[in-house]
């Protein structure tokens, strides 16, 4: 069983997640306050063994730099990794989720009935693109038409909604 933590920093309030199994750790989208997302870290002596960007924007990457200092074994994933990634007990799918921006990625937890947006989609709306990643944009919602409704989505602000809420009640999700 995995365990989500929310961390939330930075003036644009950035959903930074903490997921763990008790032991060890991923670190998805570490924004601009270390301190914050490493006290959720140490108070439980996990193990930091990757850290997961969903884009490249400076408030979901503000610590990514020092993360790395201080895990210098983890694996940075982003929308280049494989589609399938294993990290210790972690197993999910990098879905390429371009539109918001073209390094947008999506880490979904089949197993756990998860996914992690960035700022692909929130609750009831999509991320921010521009006309040129119009098409992008909508390529990529296409993926809710192949996800379980049970799937919780953390997105990159604001508070976690699901498949089922949004494909009923996110207008741009209408018509897939």
């Amino acid at each position: 069983m995995i365990e989500v933590i929310t961390v939330v920093t930075g003036f644009l309030r950035e959903n930074c997640y903490i997921v763990h199994d008790g032991i060890n750790a991923l670190v998805i989208d570490p924004g601009s306050d270390l301190k914050k997302i490493l006290i959720e870290i140490n108070t439980r002596n996990l193990q930091v063994k990757g850290i997961l960007i969903t884009h490249y924007h400076f408030d979901h990457v503000g610590c990514l730099e020092e993360m790395k200092e201080l895990y210098p074994t983890a694996k940075v994933v982003d929308y280049k990794s494989d589609a399938n990634e294993k990290i210790g007990t972690f197993e999910f799918k990098v879905v390429q989720t371009f539109g918001h921006t073209m390094d947008s990625a999506s880490f979904y937890f089949d197993k756990n009935d998860i996914l992690f947006t960035g700022d692909f989609i929130f609750k009831e709306t999509i991320g921010n693109f521009d006309e040129d990643t119009e098409e992008y944009m909508i390529n990529s919602l296409k993926i809710f038409k192949y996800l379980s409704t049970n799937v919780t989505i953390y997105p990159g602000h604001d508070e976690k909604t699901t498949v089922a809420h949004e494909l009923k009640n996110n207008p741009y999700l209408r018509g897939l």
